[in-house]
């Protein structure tokens, strides 16, 4: 009997050995493993009325990585205005925190590590339900756990609906039990058992047994509708009408063919006039022009991406006023000068020949409307505000929002901010001086384009290249030159044919020192994408 006590002692020994020996793996992998959430559990009371109470129960593994005081996600934005929040922990009241549409359920100390943690948050929603025009209630439900990116087990959504309000229509899934609606969730933690998907949950029922303060449906907000929709035609129209009035460009007529220069316009001038507007091929024009009168020597330094002057003895009166105030600009007494991308010295000179070609010609051959222009940008400020206005307080309506009011906001604000802009350069018209200039030009620039007859006189060909660099036309000109017998040229057009055959072969056209005078690269800039966070995980 002794000897059969101390067999089974021994047996019982042994068993719990191995016992231990295979529950150990099991404990290193938890004390070693991921932290995880191994239950988030929600429950959605449809009380009397409709009112929704939410009850989320959490359990959490800390290992104390992401894990270190608790959990945070996103709160629903589908079911209206939440209200009566209130958290525990273990049973004990805790402080919750809010960041941006998301809530934090943490304790105020750092949790004990390798164990089991039990948060508890509630909250109420009073409107959850969207009326829809079927005459039915629609409460949708995102499950909160979809948002985790930290591994978990389990989770559960359970509906329990009160019996006053009739039998609802059930999400699809799930196990109805009664008044109760169940459906149970597994995770990463399940390794190939794990739900692929996790879809929204849609509960309906008749809007006739919900009560009116429990449902959320589109409103009319006339009175913003109106003052929105009158703000959009009476911008459009006052636009509209005052550039149909003085804003509107005189009828060329035919435009002739003209082989020669614009009557008392430099080839800035002549660009400036035609686009009532100044830019950097303005200041490349007369940069050649200066070249070409044997003004200036001008060289183009790839390697160091720079512009290099020489500053030639020529008369100021070959020059015209805007060349004269650039000349001063950029040579400021020096006889040579050399700037790079967005050099000093190159802003003042293209500053200076604005100020000088808008001293000539603004007035005399364009007007900018100025009174209309400050009306229109007024205006647009006026329905940009109230836009924004309507816009908020439809936004900021969880119950009865307008979406006419919304669209119509929109639409506001882009009339408000853009409208005014386009029409801030419809508004300049020519005069009439301006009109038979711009008549001139569209002559000169039909016989750059149009006119395909070669062109053999080198004189001619040189005299007009600034015009053509100015029109946008150099490409064509070019291309119509061919100049083969030069024996009869003077010195300076062969010297300056022979400086652009040059400037050509390196560069193919004048307009690749464009990007030195506006400060541009010609690197390209790479666009960088940053990833987003996660909408939920532990604190």
């Amino acid at each position: 009997m002794v000897a059969i006590h101390r067999a089974l002692g021994i047996g019982l020994i042994g068993c719990a050995l191995v016992v231990g020996l295979l529950a150990a793996p099991a404990v290193l992998g938890h004390e070693s493993g991921p932290e995880f959430i191994d239950s988030f559990d929600t429950t959605l009371e449809v009380r009397e009325g409709g009112a929704l109470a939410v009850n989320h129960v959490i359990d959490v593994h800390p290992h104390g990585e992401e894990i270190r005081r608790g959990v945070f996600f996103e709160l629903p934005e589908d079911v209206g205005p939440l209200t009566e929040f209130s958290a525990t922990l273990g049973g004990e009241p805790i402080e919750l925190e809010f960041d941006d549409g998301a809530v934090i359920v943490a304790a105020a100390e750092p949790l004990a590590t390798h164990q089991s943690h039990r948060f508890v948050l509630r909250y109420r929603a009073d409107a959850p339900w969207w009326r829809q025009s079927s005459g039915t209630a629609r409460l949708r439900w995102e499950p909160v756990i979809e948002q985790f990116e930290l591994a978990w087990r389990d989770a559960e959504v359970r509906i329990a609906w009160a019996e006053s309000l009739g039998e609802p229509q059930w999400p699809a899934g799930g196990a109805v039990d009664g008044g109760t609606w169940t459906r149970t969730l597994r995770g990463p933690l399940h390794g190939e058992d794990a739900d692929a998907a996790i879809e929204r949950i849609e509960l309906r029922a008749q809007a006739s047994e919900i009560e009116s303060g429990a449902l959320r449906y589109y409103g009319t907000d006339w009175p913003w509708r109106l003052l929105l929709a009158v703000g959009i035609l009476g911008l459009l129209g006052f636009l509209h009408t005052a550039w149909r009035a003085v804003g509107r460009d005189p009828d060329l007529g035919t435009i002739a063919s003209r082989n020669a220069a614009p009557e008392g316009l430099s080839p800035a001038a002549a660009r400036f006039v035609e686009r009532m507007g100044f830019d950097e091929t303005n200041f490349v024009a007369a940069l050649v022009s200066l070249r070409v009168k044997q003004a200036v020597e001008l060289t183009v330094d790839e390697d160091n991406d720079r512009l290099l002057l020489d500053k030639r003895p020529r008369p100021a009166s070959d020059l015209s006023p805007g060349e004269r105030a650039m000349m001063a600009a950029l040579f400021e007494g020096e006889e040579h000068v050399e700037f790079g991308p967005g050099d000093k010295r190159a802003m003042q000179a293209s500053s200076a020949l604005k100020k000088t070609l808008g001293e000539e010609h603004r007035g005399r051959h364009f007007v900018t409307n100025a009174s209309q222009r400050a009306w229109g940008i007024a205006l647009g400020v006026m329905l940009l505000c109230f836009a924004v206005v309507a816009v908020v307080v439809q936004a900021s309506d969880a119950i009865t929002p307008d979406p006419w009011v919304i669209a119509l906001g929109i639409a506001a604000a882009a009339a408000g901010l853009f409208a005014p802009l386009i029409y801030f350069e419809l508004f300049k018209a020519p005069t009439r001086a301006g009109a038979e200039a711009k008549r001139q030009i569209a002559g000169l620039k039909r016989y750059f384009e149009d006119d395909r007859a070669p062109v053999s006189d080198a004189r001619h060909f040189i005299a007009l290249l600034p015009y053509a660099v100015a029109l946008d036309c150099e490409e064509a000109w070019r291309d119509r030159f061919e100049g083969e017998d030069e024996s009869g040229l003077d010195a300076d057009t062969a010297e300056v044919l022979a400086w652009y055959r040059e400037f050509q072969r390196r560069h193919e056209q004048i307009g690749a020192i464009i990007p030195i005078i506006a400060g541009a690269t010609a690197a390209n800039t790479a666009a960088t994408a940053s990833a987003g966070g996660a909408s939920a995980g532990g604190v």
